[in-house]
């Protein structure tokens, strides 16, 4: 047999939607399965698996061929996923970063599309005779025909807006963070951010290619070149995507502390509270008598218990009495008390690497960072300025230090 069924790019998108099909099988078989952002990546990665399997069905000629002879209504139906997979990133991601995020009736706007799109497939191609949707498909006219373009682009625009307000909720993750704790790695959300660039330049790809189309429809002329370019590099740009979110999700989801999404206060309650002197003088002797930003994984609710107030009250007083949040009011403690250490003369003078832990820090690079942006110079040009000679240190702690 001479025939060839399937070319390269009939085989990759093949191998995109299985991969993301066999992952989905996979997650629903993790320990963490009852959590919602599990689920919702779940639902993200069936939804590329209807991606693709549209793209074939309708672009791939053995495949269209073999499925006009079942029936032409099979056509279109997983298209659908092209209105789902923005709304449940946007609701993954919310739910990765924020403990109290649960989903609600409210959210069920975020379907209005998708139900939007459902009604013009129904008008538009469900409804029509046999022979006109069997036209329609073996044609590919219904591709480049209005409104069905602008339905598509709309799909496709939408899905760039939603990884854009994914950006914003990283970014307002990471102000919250620090009202909460005190330690923070710039890669708890690295992979994030990679995560979603990825599937920006994917979605915003789609995008440019219905832009170009659009553009085709409006001046009645479509470069049919370089729409199968743009078309067929979209392909690639999917697969490559889908493996970087596979690695991601076994190598680095656990590691993102989460949240809460409400505030912990609002701006108005800011201007109407009344400093509490006892709870700033508990805080300052939990702080200076019983060193309590030396444990690493000190958070506002564990300060706040330790304590005996309330988290918000004690968030307030932070912000009131010190005009810091809690992330600079811990690490300002620490800061001072690294000082004292850096100055150190005797015998017993500590490296930099035994100091920043020592006072809370888990980071080199954040204790060099803070220190730096509270003194202007960094641990090792205070040590220096305060005359202590590192040849003076032990040889247990002989390291060379990063300024």
């Amino acid at each position: 047999m001479d025939t060839v069924l399937f070319n390269f790019h009939d085989v990759l998108m093949l191998l995109t939607a299985f991969e993301c099909l066999l992952f989905a099988v996979l997650l629903t078989a993790t320990k963490n399965n009852n959590n919602l952002s599990n689920w919702l990546l779940v639902a993200f990665l069936f939804c590329h698996f209807l991606i693709p399997m549209h793209e074939l069905t309708f672009w791939g000629k053995q495949f269209r061929i073999w499925l006009l002879e079942l029936s032409p209504d099979v056509f279109f139906l997983f298209s659908h996923a092209y209105f789902l997979d923005g709304p449940l990133i946007y609701f993954f991601v919310r739910a990765l970063l924020y403990k109290d995020f649960r989903l609600k009736k409210v959210h069920a706007w975020h379907l209005l599309p998708l139900a939007i799109y459902a009604v013009h497939m129904l008008q538009s191609f469900y409804l029509q005779d046999y022979a006109t949707k069997s036209w329609l498909i073996e044609s590919q006219h219904i591709a480049y025909s209005s409104p069905h373009l602008y339905f598509e682009a709309l799909g496709r625009f939408l899905r760039v807006g939603y990884v854009l307000w994914c950006f914003s909720l990283v970014f307002n993750y990471r102000r919250q963070l620090q009202q909460e704790r005190a330690n923070l790695r710039t890669s708890e959300v690295a992979w994030l951010k990679l995560m979603l660039v990825s599937f920006l330049v994917i979605f915003g790809w789609d995008s440019a290619l219905l832009s170009i189309k659009l553009y085709g429809l409006l001046t009645s002329n479509f470069n049919l070149e370089l729409l199968n370019v743009v078309g067929l590099s979209s392909y690639y740009l999917n697969f490559t995507a889908i493996n970087i979110l596979i690695f991601l999700r076994f190598t680095s989801f656990a590691a993102v502390p989460t949240v809460n999404e409400t505030p912990i206060f609002e701006a108005k309650e800011e201007k109407l509270y009344l400093v509490d002197n006892e709870i700033m003088l508990q805080l300052e002797q939990l702080m200076t008598v019983q060193k309590f930003y030396a444990n690493p994984d000190i958070t506002l609710d564990k300060l706040a218990e330790a304590a005996g107030y309330p988290a918000k009250k004690v968030s307030l007083t932070i912000k009131q009495c010190f005009q810091l949040n809690f992330y600079e009011y811990v690490n300002s403690h620490r800061i001072k008390a690294a000082k004292l250490l850096l100055a150190d003369h005797g015998p017993q003078t500590k490296s930099i690497t035994d100091i920043y832990f020592a006072v809370g820090f888990n980071s080199k690079s954040v204790f060099n960072t803070f220190f730096k942006r509270m003194e202007g110079m960094t641990p090792s040009q205070f040590r220096d300025q305060n005359g202590v000679n590192p040849a003076a240190k032990p040889a247990a702690s002989n390291i060379v230090e990063e300024s």
